[in-house]
């Protein structure tokens, strides 16, 4: 299915600087009110897990809220984030080994109200989406699953919003586990990363170690039903990190090692956006005919107009 097309971007680019409390910014979503909202993890303790929020293009980014510390680890890492249909806030808590978490975040005049665990004993949450009343959320590495070649396993897990306190076994064999991949680059482990959903409702998720990205259509009751190898490696992403759809259901993929962002229309099209300029791209979100792509290795978010593509 994949269409190679390296397209360069004729318009605007810019920098957000995020704020010092803000060291690793990653997972991003906009909320019911039309605000983009960054997750940072900063996995380097020097400030602790929050989300930030810029309400619009051009404003200084403000920390929203601190996400609350795991009991046992002292710690929170978000990275994946989604909203749900009343506001709520859906947070990829990728914390140590088996003890990850999906967490319910809610809100009252837009203060932090109060926080749920939807799941818990993940080996690594890392994206996660909302859709019909389901959140699929990716493991991109399950620890405990050992194979005769030495590839390494990954899962797409499918939770019920309603869900509370669920704990899982970090294998395929989880009831909750509705998709697998295995990633067999000896050097790059990383498997099933970020999650985007279209109007369609097919989800796409990609394999960092790998190259790859794919394509799901849910059944009925929100499990898997097909899948397709939308991108493959010969395409030329080096490790799909995190993904996101834009309004018209283009795909677009923050490409970490690459120093890159992609563009994948809905037929399969692979479009260079922009290499290099980056630091460690680990997440990208379209929000208001702009691309914002987090700067994992740096405080910073980069931006990318998406008015005009040369053709």
């Amino acid at each position: 299915m994949t269409m190679i097309a390296l397209l360069a971007l004729i318009t605007f680019a810019g920098t957000v600087q995020m704020p010092p409390a803000c060291t690793k910014p990653d997972g991003m979503a906009v909320d019911l009110k039309g605000r983009l909202a960054v997750a940072a993890p900063n996995i380097d303790r020097k400030a602790p897990g929050a989300i930030f929020r810029i309400d619009e293009p051009g404003t200084t980014p403000v920390k929203w809220f601190e996400v609350p510390a795991h009991p046992e680890t002292g710690y929170s890492q978000p990275m994946g984030i989604t909203f749900g249909p009343e506001g709520e806030l859906y947070v990829c808590d990728c914390n140590e080994k088996g003890k990850g978490r999906l967490l319910r975040v809610t809100f009252r005049d837009d203060a932090f109200a109060g926080c749920e665990t939807v799941a818990e004993g993940l080996d690594n949450a890392n994206g996660v989406k909302y859709l019909n009343g389901k959140l699929y959320l990716t493991q991109a590495f399950l620890y405990g699953v050992t194979r005769a070649d030495g590839a390494a396993t990954s899962g797409l897990y499918m939770f019920d919003a309603k869900d509370r306190n669920v704990r899982v076994k970090n294998t395929p064999d989880d009831p909750q586990c509705v998709f697998s991949d295995i990633t067999r680059n000896p050097v790059v482990r990383g498997g099933l990363n970020g999650v985007a959903v279209n109007s369609k409702g097919e989800i796409f998720t990609g394999n960092y170690g790998d190259g790859r990205i794919w394509k799901l259509t849910p059944g009925p009751d929100g499990r898997i039903a097909s899948h397709v190898e939308f991108v493959k490696p010969e395409a030329g992403i080096v490790t799909p990190d995190g993904l996101c759809v834009d309004a018209d259901d283009n795909v677009y993929v923050a490409d970490m090692r690459g120093d890159a962002a992609w563009r994948m229309t809905p037929q399969g099209a692979v479009e260079l956006v922009r290499r290099g300029g980056f630091d460690r791209p680990s997440e990208p979100c379209a929000w208001k005919g702009t691309l914002y792509v987090a700067d994992y290795g740096a405080t910073t978010v980069q931006q990318i107009g998406l008015t005009t593509l040369a053709r």
